[in-house]
């Protein structure tokens, strides 16, 4: 029996039915990385939105505005990636409270034009407002993927291999380190920190995917692969099975969690933020999948685990089998019906 859902994928689909039917030019709507629209043409257009407050997604004691504006605009950018897209334009919508010098928004949408030029994107408009509280960053993006080509979440089917674009944990780590004011040499800091205030988004890679269709389902990792892999299972109607021996776990992720006397594993799949793509596969095209990425000059995926009949995400440890299901980061921990979870 698929586990409840409580918390944000709650609220989200308590949303959707209020908002009703999508009109028949959408191809997707509520519950995948993008809305998608079907506007005629070779192209779909796709359309995503994120937030980010200060106290909840940031905190200006340790991100500059700079790297506020770069990672609103990245954080969007991996939605697009994770449909196997193109992004195209963005919109911006600030909440500056009253009291901060107009000077640091400025240096905020420095960073985000800045991170628009790297990636092609041009920043074409928006609004902004002031707030009473703190700073609120509001990023919409529209990309196109060919017709033929665009990735979901639904496609993941029992015996596909469960991959990643690159190692787990180091944002989490690097959100631990700065919380927690950790005194550490600066190759061991400098790295896990720029994972967590500046990301990159895996367009490349992404695309990849996508245009030679390598990928049978993929998701981009904000929240962690407990909760993004079993979203993906969910759109698909799967289980998963991971091998805690396999998960990527850097060098650097494992000396933080010594430090803090946490299992490196928790940092690797619960952590979120790491803006890699998750991506199941066929077994039959672990050699095109190696040789594709090596030939366009990227790492080869890294190998988690594979997809099971079921409806759970499984972790196998050398302890046993435990479930970690919606384990990672959930805005929300209340239950619609009134109670906690």
């Amino acid at each position: 029996m698929t586990k409840p859902l409580s918390g944000e994928p709650a609220l989200i689909e308590a949303l959707a039915r209020i908002f009703g039917a999508a009109p028949p030019e959408v191809v997707l709507g509520i519950g995948d990385d993008c809305a998608v629209l079907d506007l005629g043409g070779p192209d779909y257009l796709l359309w995503t939105v994120d937030t980010l407050m200060e106290g909840v997604h940031f905190d200006l004691g340790y991100t500059t505005l700079r790297q506020l504006g770069r990672k609103s605009l990245a954080v969007n950018l991996s939605d697009v990636a994770a449909m196997g897209g193109t992004p195209r334009y963005a919109l911006l919508s600030l909440a500056w409270p009253k009291e901060r010098d107009t000077a640091g928004a400025l240096e905020l949408g420095q960073g985000l034009a800045e991170l628009g030029r790297e990636y092609g994107v041009a920043v074409i408009g928006g609004d902004s407002v002031a707030a009473g509280g703190g700073v609120a960053v509001t990023v919409t993006v529209l990309g196109t993927a060919p017709k033929g080509e665009m990735v979901r979440r639904a496609g993941a089917r029992a015996g596909d291999r469960v991959l990643v674009t690159g190692p787990l944990g180091e944002a989490a780590a690097g959100l631990e380190v700065l919380k927690r004011r950790l005194s550490l040499e600066p190759a061991l800091r400098e790295p896990l920190c720029q994972a967590l205030l500046d990301p990159r988004p895996q367009l490349q890679a992404g695309r990849l995917l996508a245009s030679k269709r390598l990928a049978s389902a993929m998701i981009d990792l904000s929240d962690g692969v407990a909760t993004d892999l079993y979203h993906v299972c969910r759109a698909s109607g799967v289980g998963a099975r991971l091998h805690g021996a396999a998960i990527p776990v850097s060098p650097r992720v494992r000396a933080v969690a010594q430090i803090l006397d946490q299992d490196p594993l928790d940092l690797a799949l619960k952590g979120g933020e790491d803006y890699q793509l998750l991506f199941t596969t066929p077994p039959a095209l672990a050699e095109t999948l190696d040789r594709a990425f090596r030939q366009a000059g990227l790492p080869p995926p890294l190998f988690l685990g594979e997809i099971i009949p079921g409806d759970a995400v499984l972790l196998q440890t050398s302890q046993g089998m435990q479930e970690i299901s919606g384990a990672g980061f959930n805005h929300f921990r209340l239950d619609l019906e009134g109670g906690s979870v």
